[in-house]
């Protein structure tokens, strides 16, 4: 049979006849030669010498269809195109000022600073605007240890003084050119009881209005006399207010 072995291509359909007669029995499809549709084979003549001396037990592995075929040669990755680079961000605008958190951005007078000579009625000014932030506090404070209507009233309190404290510091700044708006150092106020304070907000209430009149005495500008003039109208307003709380409550 090994003389039969097909060392041309064209041969090896033949050798598959013999093949099956040979091995009479085996399973038909179990030839290692398969014709190719154009009637080659796709077995090589050593494969089919090594073939022949195993006795048909099979092709080795080294002869078995594709084993020799070359690795299929990496196709390089498709190239990329650059990467469009982000455009820089722009620098803030050059003329523009900061804002800082109002509707004048950073177009603000200087701060007040201590030591500050001059003018007792600029001096005075920032006492008043100091003593509207206090009560302001004092009110919002108390209002926490009320109910209902009392609480009302104390927070409606307070937000009347945080007004006039507005008022008394834009007419510090008209008069020197500077701000004048010290909330950073106000504390909490001391309250021993909501009656006690009441009381003490009452009295407090009768001598801001004692100073408004005062301070009106310094003055000839006419809007500076109606400011005082209707500051110290409310302090007596707040008085009649605050008695209210205290007869409702009794």
């Amino acid at each position: 049979m090994e003389d039969m072995i097909p060392c041309a291509l064209k041969d090896q359909e033949v050798f598959q006849r013999v093949w099956q007669r040979v091995m009479a029995g085996r399973d038909p499809d179990g030839s290692p030669i398969s014709p190719a549709p154009s009637g080659g084979g796709d077995v090589s003549c050593d494969c089919l010498r090594d073939l022949l001396h195993q006795d048909g037990e099979g092709l080795p592995s080294s002869c078995l269809p594709g084993a020799d075929a070359p690795p299929l040669e990496e196709q390089p990755p498709e190239e990329q195109p650059p990467a469009e680079e982000a455009p820089a961000p722009q620098p803030p605008s050059q003329g523009l000022p900061p804002r800082e958190g109002n509707s004048w951005g950073g177009d603000l007078p200087p701060l007040w600073e201590e030591p500050q000579g001059g003018d007792d009625r600029a001096a005075r000014l920032r006492r008043h605007v100091m003593d509207a932030l206090e009560g302001w506090q004092f009110y919002r404070h108390l209002a926490r240890r009320a109910r209902g209507t009392d609480a009302r009233a104390l927070n409606a309190l307070a937000g009347e003084l945080h007004k006039h404290a507005r008022k008394l510091s834009a007419a510090y700044f008209l008069l020197t050119g500077l701000r004048y708006w010290p909330t950073e150092v106000l504390g909490a106020p001391a309250i021993p009881s909501y009656w006690g304070a009441l009381r003490q907000r009452h009295q407090a209430e009768q001598r801001q209005e004692t100073a408004f009149r005062l301070a009106a005495d310094d003055w000839e500008d006419p809007d500076m006399l109606e400011l005082y003039g209707e500051l110290a109208d409310a302090c007596q307003q707040r008085c009649r207010r605050l008695r209210t709380l205290l007869e409702q409550g009794v």
